[in-house]
Protein backbone atom coordinates (compact mmCIF):
# COMPACT_ATOMS: atom_id res chain seq x y z
CA UNK A 1 0.00 0.00 0.00
CA UNK A 2 1.45 3.35 -0.96
CA UNK A 3 1.56 6.23 1.47
CA UNK A 4 -1.06 8.88 0.70
CA UNK A 5 0.70 11.46 3.84
CA UNK A 6 3.95 11.37 1.13
CA UNK A 7 1.60 12.22 -1.59
CA UNK A 8 -0.27 14.82 0.11
CA UNK A 9 3.02 16.33 1.83
CA UNK A 10 4.60 16.67 -1.70
CA UNK A 11 1.90 18.59 -3.19
CA UNK A 12 1.04 21.03 -0.25
CA UNK A 13 4.74 21.44 -0.66
CA UNK A 14 4.38 22.33 -4.60
CA UNK A 15 1.49 24.76 -3.85
CA UNK A 16 3.01 26.56 -1.14
CA UNK A 17 5.85 26.85 -3.93
CA UNK A 18 3.43 28.12 -7.15
CA UNK A 19 1.77 30.17 -4.32
CA UNK A 20 5.09 32.04 -3.62
CA UNK A 21 6.61 32.61 -7.26
CA UNK A 22 3.40 34.30 -8.54
CA UNK A 23 4.94 37.33 -6.68
CA UNK A 24 8.08 36.90 -7.98
CA UNK A 25 6.26 38.77 -11.07
CA UNK A 26 5.54 41.71 -9.35
CA UNK A 27 8.91 43.62 -10.04
CA UNK A 28 9.66 47.47 -9.79
CA UNK A 29 10.78 48.94 -12.85
CA UNK A 30 14.23 50.46 -12.21
CA UNK A 31 13.61 54.12 -11.75
CA UNK A 32 16.89 56.63 -11.71
CA UNK A 33 16.60 60.47 -10.16
CA UNK A 34 13.79 61.63 -7.05
CA UNK A 35 10.89 59.72 -6.60
CA UNK A 36 7.90 61.80 -5.97
CA UNK A 37 4.21 60.42 -4.64
CA UNK A 38 3.32 61.02 -8.40
CA UNK A 39 6.37 59.04 -9.69
CA UNK A 40 5.66 55.94 -7.23
CA UNK A 41 1.58 56.29 -7.95
CA UNK A 42 2.52 56.20 -11.52
CA UNK A 43 4.42 52.61 -10.96
CA UNK A 44 1.73 51.32 -9.07
CA UNK A 45 -0.67 51.70 -11.90
CA UNK A 46 1.74 50.47 -14.32
CA UNK A 47 1.66 47.46 -12.56
CA UNK A 48 -2.03 47.07 -12.38
CA UNK A 49 -2.17 44.05 -14.49
CA UNK A 50 0.61 41.92 -13.28
CA UNK A 51 -1.41 42.78 -9.52
CA UNK A 52 -4.64 41.53 -11.52
CA UNK A 53 -3.12 38.31 -12.37
CA UNK A 54 -1.36 37.73 -8.60
CA UNK A 55 -4.83 38.32 -7.45
CA UNK A 56 -6.80 35.64 -9.70
CA UNK A 57 -4.48 33.19 -9.77
CA UNK A 58 -3.75 33.36 -6.07
CA UNK A 59 -7.02 32.51 -5.14
CA UNK A 60 -7.75 30.18 -8.31
CA UNK A 61 -4.77 28.28 -6.87
CA UNK A 62 -6.55 28.37 -3.45
CA UNK A 63 -9.44 27.09 -4.97
CA UNK A 64 -7.80 24.12 -6.40
CA UNK A 65 -5.35 23.48 -3.13
CA UNK A 66 -8.86 23.60 -0.70
CA UNK A 67 -10.41 21.12 -3.31
CA UNK A 68 -7.33 19.25 -3.54
CA UNK A 69 -6.88 18.75 0.08
CA UNK A 70 -10.85 17.84 0.68
CA UNK A 71 -10.86 14.93 -1.59
CA UNK A 72 -7.74 13.44 0.21
CA UNK A 73 -8.91 13.84 3.08
CA UNK A 74 -12.37 13.11 3.21
CA UNK A 75 -12.68 10.99 -0.25
CA UNK A 76 -9.65 9.01 -0.96
CA UNK A 77 -8.64 7.55 2.32
CA UNK A 78 -6.46 4.95 0.61
CA UNK A 79 -4.46 5.16 -2.88
CA UNK A 80 -2.46 3.49 -5.41
CA UNK A 81 -0.24 3.90 -8.28
CA UNK A 82 -2.44 5.04 -10.99
CA UNK A 83 -3.59 7.63 -8.68
CA UNK A 84 -0.37 8.78 -7.73
CA UNK A 85 0.40 9.31 -11.13
CA UNK A 86 -2.86 10.99 -11.86
CA UNK A 87 -1.88 13.10 -8.67
CA UNK A 88 1.35 14.06 -10.53
CA UNK A 89 -0.24 14.69 -14.00
CA UNK A 90 -1.90 17.20 -12.01
CA UNK A 91 0.95 19.10 -9.89
CA UNK A 92 2.61 19.29 -13.22
CA UNK A 93 -0.36 21.65 -14.44
CA UNK A 94 -0.47 23.49 -10.86
CA UNK A 95 3.45 24.01 -11.28
CA UNK A 96 3.16 25.63 -15.01
CA UNK A 97 0.07 28.40 -13.38
CA UNK A 98 2.90 31.04 -12.84
CA UNK A 99 3.64 31.35 -16.46
CA UNK A 100 0.81 31.08 -18.21
CA UNK A 101 -0.14 34.21 -15.09
CA UNK A 102 3.21 35.96 -16.18
CA UNK A 103 1.46 35.72 -20.09
CA UNK A 104 -1.86 36.98 -19.05
CA UNK A 105 -0.72 40.25 -16.72
CA UNK A 106 2.06 40.77 -18.97
CA UNK A 107 -0.77 40.78 -22.31
CA UNK A 108 -3.69 41.82 -20.03
CA UNK A 109 -5.70 42.70 -23.30
CA UNK A 110 -4.34 40.13 -25.45
CA UNK A 111 -6.71 37.30 -26.62
CA UNK A 112 -4.51 34.42 -26.93
CA UNK A 113 -2.51 35.41 -24.09
CA UNK A 114 -6.27 35.15 -21.89
CA UNK A 115 -7.10 32.09 -23.60
CA UNK A 116 -3.83 30.32 -22.65
CA UNK A 117 -4.03 31.24 -19.16
CA UNK A 118 -7.76 30.07 -19.28
CA UNK A 119 -6.53 26.90 -20.76
CA UNK A 120 -3.95 25.86 -18.24
CA UNK A 121 -6.76 26.48 -15.54
CA UNK A 122 -8.93 23.94 -17.94
CA UNK A 123 -6.63 21.45 -18.02
CA UNK A 124 -6.13 21.47 -14.07
CA UNK A 125 -9.69 21.50 -14.16
CA UNK A 126 -10.33 18.47 -16.33
CA UNK A 127 -7.27 16.37 -14.39
CA UNK A 128 -9.19 16.97 -11.17
CA UNK A 129 -12.55 15.53 -12.35
CA UNK A 130 -10.34 12.45 -14.16
CA UNK A 131 -9.11 12.10 -10.02
CA UNK A 132 -12.24 12.42 -8.53
CA UNK A 133 -14.00 9.84 -10.90
CA UNK A 134 -11.12 6.90 -10.90
CA UNK A 135 -11.02 7.19 -7.13
CA UNK A 136 -14.83 6.43 -7.30
CA UNK A 137 -14.94 4.08 -9.74
CA UNK A 138 -11.93 2.02 -8.64
CA UNK A 139 -11.90 -0.94 -6.46
CA UNK A 140 -8.91 -0.11 -5.19
CA UNK A 141 -9.44 2.93 -3.77
CA UNK A 142 -10.89 3.55 -0.34
CA UNK A 143 -13.45 6.24 -0.63
CA UNK A 144 -15.51 5.96 2.63
CA UNK A 145 -18.99 6.48 2.32
CA UNK A 146 -19.13 9.21 -0.60
CA UNK A 147 -21.09 7.05 -2.57
CA UNK A 148 -23.82 6.45 0.20
CA UNK A 149 -23.88 10.37 0.74
CA UNK A 150 -25.80 11.65 -2.61
CA UNK A 151 -25.86 14.89 -1.39
CA UNK A 152 -21.86 15.62 -0.76
CA UNK A 153 -21.31 13.85 -3.94
CA UNK A 154 -23.59 15.97 -5.82
CA UNK A 155 -22.00 18.80 -4.17
CA UNK A 156 -18.67 18.21 -5.45
CA UNK A 157 -19.80 16.87 -8.83
CA UNK A 158 -21.52 20.40 -9.09
CA UNK A 159 -18.38 22.29 -7.87
CA UNK A 160 -15.92 20.52 -10.33
CA UNK A 161 -18.21 20.87 -13.43
CA UNK A 162 -19.01 24.34 -12.51
CA UNK A 163 -15.16 25.14 -12.77
CA UNK A 164 -15.00 23.48 -16.52
CA UNK A 165 -18.09 24.93 -17.59
CA UNK A 166 -17.14 28.44 -16.56
CA UNK A 167 -13.76 28.31 -17.71
CA UNK A 168 -14.69 26.91 -21.41
CA UNK A 169 -17.28 30.08 -21.35
CA UNK A 170 -14.36 32.59 -20.24
CA UNK A 171 -11.76 31.13 -22.89
CA UNK A 172 -14.91 31.99 -25.51
CA UNK A 173 -15.22 35.18 -24.49
CA UNK A 174 -11.53 36.12 -23.96
CA UNK A 175 -11.67 36.85 -27.51
CA UNK A 176 -14.93 40.04 -26.83
CA UNK A 177 -13.95 41.12 -23.30
CA UNK A 178 -10.94 40.67 -20.92
CA UNK A 179 -13.44 41.51 -17.73
CA UNK A 180 -15.70 39.14 -18.69
CA UNK A 181 -12.89 36.36 -19.43
CA UNK A 182 -11.28 36.90 -16.06
CA UNK A 183 -14.61 37.28 -14.42
CA UNK A 184 -15.87 33.67 -15.94
CA UNK A 185 -12.28 32.24 -14.72
CA UNK A 186 -12.98 33.38 -11.02
CA UNK A 187 -16.76 32.62 -10.50
CA UNK A 188 -16.51 29.16 -9.35
CA UNK A 189 -14.60 30.14 -6.65
CA UNK A 190 -17.33 31.80 -4.93
CA UNK A 191 -18.79 27.95 -4.59
CA UNK A 192 -15.10 26.45 -3.90
CA UNK A 193 -13.61 28.73 -0.96
CA UNK A 194 -16.79 30.00 0.36
CA UNK A 195 -18.46 27.97 3.13
CA UNK A 196 -21.75 26.99 2.94
CA UNK A 197 -22.61 28.56 -0.46
CA UNK A 198 -24.80 25.58 -2.31
CA UNK A 199 -26.28 25.58 1.20
CA UNK A 200 -27.30 29.20 0.26
CA UNK A 201 -28.32 28.56 -3.22
CA UNK A 202 -30.55 25.57 -2.03
CA UNK A 203 -32.28 28.13 0.16
CA UNK A 204 -32.69 30.95 -2.37
CA UNK A 205 -33.81 28.98 -4.87
CA UNK A 206 -35.75 26.33 -3.01
CA UNK A 207 -34.00 22.66 -4.07
CA UNK A 208 -32.25 20.12 -2.36
CA UNK A 209 -29.56 18.34 -3.44
CA UNK A 210 -30.72 14.99 -2.16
Amino acid sequence: MLNKSRLENLSDGLFAIVLTLLVFDIKLPIEEGIKTNATVYGILISLEPLFIQFLISFVVLAMFWISHNFFYSYFALTINRTLVLLNLVYLGLISFIPFSARLLGSNLHVPLAIMFYGFNILLISFVNVIIFRYALYSHEIDTGDLESDSRLFKQATIRQNLTVVSTLAGIVAAYFSTAAALLLYSFPIIFNIIPGSLNMLERIFGFKLE
